[in-house]
C-alpha cells in the first residue's frame, strides 16, 4: 500500500454524512468504517465518525480490546465509572443543563480516524427526542433545541474535520429524525433484496415531511436566539451501495445468482422513483458493489483493523487485494458525487 497521505484539515467545514437504510442487516456499519478508513489512510483526509446506533457495532468494530476496556471500564469491570460516550452529548439535555461543550472525542490509530463512541443508553432518550419534536414543530424552545443537538454537535466538531460521518440504526425514530435532520448529506447501504427497495420510499418520504416541520418551528421560534444557529439546505442524497450479494460461477466467470440479479437491475430505476427529489438527474447514485470477500470481514473485525490493512497471509492476501480496488473506487465516486452536490447552490 502506497505511504499514508500526512492528514491535515482543509479550509473547509467539514462535509456531514449519514450511513442509513431503514432495513438492518445490509452492512451499513462495515462500509462506514471501512470508507472512513480509505478516506483517512489512502486519501489524506480528517475524519470523525459518531456512532449513534445503539447496538454500538462500530465502537467494537474500530476500537483494540485494549481501547475498549479504557473506554467503557476505566477503572476495571468491577469498579466502572461513567464512560465518555455519544451518550454524554446528549445526557446533560434531558437534566436541563443545554448542550455538552466537552466532545468525547477518541481516535483509532488502525483506522485513522477519530470516533465519539456508542452507548446502549442512547436508546433511554428515543421517548425525550419524541416527545420534544411536537415542541420543536410548534417553535417551542426546548423542542427545537432537543432536536438540534447532533447539529451542536457538528458546530462544534466541522472545523477540525474534513467529513463527519454517523453510524446509525435502521430505525425511522426519534434519534435517526434528529441527525437526518442535522446532516448535509446522506448514503444508503442496500443489500440486494425487496425489502431493502421498500425501505427508500421510507426514506425519502419521511424526510420531506421532517423537514417542512422542522422550517415552520424554527419560523415561529418566540426566541429564535435560543436556538443554535442553523442554515442548512434539503439533504441531498450521495448514494448507494448494493453489497453482500451471492455469486455462483459459471463458465468461468462470477455472477449474482438469478433470484439477485432480478432485483439488482430493477434497483436503479426504484432509487430514481423514491428519491430523485435528493439529487440531480445527471448524477450516477450507484456508488459501487461490495462482493463477499470471504473470511475478510469477520477477519478484520476479530483483529479490529480496516479490511484494507488486515494483516493476514494466505487467501487474505487476495481478498485484501480485492477489498483495496473495492473501497478505492467507492472513495473516487464518492468524492464525485459529494463535489458535484457541494457545487449546486
Amino acid at each position: 500500500m502506497a505511504k499514508p497521505t500526512q492528514r491535515q484539515k482543509s479550509t473547509q467545514e467539514a462535509k456531514t454524512v449519514c450511513f442509513f437504510n431503514n432495513k438492518g442487516g445490509v452492512g451499513k456499519t462495515t462500509l462506514v468504517a471501512n470508507l472512513a478508513a480509505e478516506l483517512s489512510l489512502n486519501h489524506g483526509k480528517k475524519v470523525l465518525i459518531i456512532d449513534a446506533d445503539p447496538q454500538c457495532n462500530l465502537s467494537q468494530y474500530i476500537l483494540s480490546d485494549d481501547d475498549f476496556i479504557a473506554a467503557y471500564y476505566a477503572d476495571g469491570p468491577k469498579k466502572q465509572v461513567e464512560p465518555e460516550t455519544i451518550f454524554s452529548v446528549i445526557r446533560p439535555l434531558s437534566l436541563g443543563k443545554g448542550y455538552n461543550t466537552n466532545l468525547p472525542i477518541r481516535h483509532s490509530t488502525a483506522f485513522g480516524i477519530d470516533v465519539i463512541i456508542g452507548d446502549p443508553r442512547l436508546a433511554l432518550h428515543e421517548d425525550l427526542l419524541a416527545q420534544d419534536w411536537r415542541d420543536a414543530k410548534a417553535g417551542g424552545i426546548r423542542g427545537l433545541r432537543t432536536t438540534l443537538v447532533f447539529h451542536n454537535v457538528i458546530l462544534q466538531a466541522r472545523k477540525n474535520y474534513d467529513y463527519i460521518f454517523f453510524d446509525m440504526g435502521p430505525s425511522l425514530g426519534a434519534i435517526n429524525r434528529a441527525i437526518l435532520l442535522s446532516v448535509d448529506y446522506f448514503v444508503v447501504p442496500m443489500a440486494i433484496d425487496i425489502f431493502s427497495s421498500w425501505a427508500l420510499k421510507n426514506i425519502g418520504e419521511a424526510v420531506k415531511v421532517w423537514e417542512k416541520d422542522l422550517a415552520y418551528g424554527l419560523s415561529n421560534s418566540e426566541f429564535p436566539s435560543e436556538v443554535p444557529s442553523f442554515v442548512k439546505k434539503s439533504l441531498k442524497f450521495v448514494g448507494y451501495v448494493t453489497q453482500q450479494h451471492k455469486e455462483r460461477s459459471r463458465d468461468g466467470n462470477a455472477r449474482i445468482v438469478e433470484a439477485y440479479e432480478e432485483i439488482s437491475k430493477k434497483l436503479p430505476a426504484v432509487v430514481k422513483q423514491q428519491l430523485s427529489a435528493f439529487y440531480p438527474q445527471s448524477m450516477n447514485p450507484h456508488l459501487g458493489e461490495i462482493k463477499h470477500l470471504a473470511s475478510l470481514a469477520p477477519k478484520s473485525q476479530t483483529l479490529h483493523q480496516p479490511m484494507i490493512s488486515v494483516k493476514a497471509k494466505g487467501s487474505f492476501t487476495v481478498s485484501r487485494k480485492q477489498a483495496r480496488e473495492i473501497y478505492q473506487t467507492l472513495a473516487s465516486r464518492f468524492f464525485e458525487n459529494i463535489d458535484l452536490l457541494a457545487a449546486q447552490k
